[in-house]
């Protein structure tokens, strides 16, 4: 009877030590990142796309640090001077998922501004001669013709659009040509032997009569440019 009293007692006696241990111990370490709180960047005010963030668009807000995602920005250093890839709302987080350097908005098509009822279209060129052979930029505007045949035979060209405006120059990599030459100009000795300059798509800006007349040009494959004012 006594060694099942003593048995009883050190049980109980272990049970209370565990109880203490996790009441005073445990407990506290596991709700203590619970309640842990950081402070995160959010706007002041509503922006739209492109827009690049400044330090008077930034207040901090103070959040609950369980669970917060490292994507979401909590130092100035890491959001001044990015641009906004989307809508971004008065105090909703930033997150480095949705801001990008400027260069990096520019390269990837979300800085051209288009007025409305202007469209952005790639058109495959037939010719490298009918690209300019390698002359052609971004910032360019082009007449575009087009050849006719008539029943003797006789080939007559016809202006078919005017002053066109050219984003971009690509070649069959797709890696356009503008780049193609700031990478050049970074070479010390100014020769960069496997790059591509042969145009073989152009990114224009044109209104609805206009893209419907090149996509005929193009599915024809019956079309040359010519330079009428070069890129800046």
């Amino acid at each position: 009877m006594q060694k099942i009293l003593k048995n009883k007692l050190f049980i109980g006696t272990a049970c209370l030590v565990l109880a203490a241990v996790l009441s005073f111990v445990l407990l506290p370490k596991m709700y203590e990142g619970e309640t842990a709180t950081a402070n995160v960047l959010v706007l002041n005010q509503t922006v739209d796309e492109g827009t690049e963030i400044t330090e008077n668009l930034l207040a901090t807000a103070e959040v609950g640090a369980f669970g917060l995602s490292g994507a979401v920005a909590t130092d100035k250093e890491q959001v001044i001077g990015m641009v906004a890839t989307s809508t971004i709302f008065e105090g909703e987080y930033l997150t480095k998922n949705r801001l990008v350097s400027a260069e990096e908005y520019e390269n990837s098509g979300h800085g051209t501004s288009l007025e409305f009822g202007e469209f952005l279209l790639t058109l495959k060129l037939p010719s490298t001669s009918a690209g300019l052979a390698g002359v052609l930029r971004g910032g360019a505007f082009v007449d575009v013709y087009t050849t006719t045949e008539n029943e003797n035979g006789a080939i007559a060209s016809e202006k078919a659009l005017s002053e066109i405006s050219v984003k971009q120059v690509l070649n069959s990599k797709l890696e356009s040509l503008d780049d193609l030459d700031e990478s050049l100009a970074e070479e010390s000795d100014g020769v960069k032997d496997d790059a591509d300059y042969v145009p073989v798509y152009i990114v224009v800006t044109v209104d609805e009569t206009q893209a419907k007349t090149l996509i005929a040009l193009e599915k024809a494959e019956n079309f040359h440019l010519t330079l009428i004012k070069a890129g800046d």
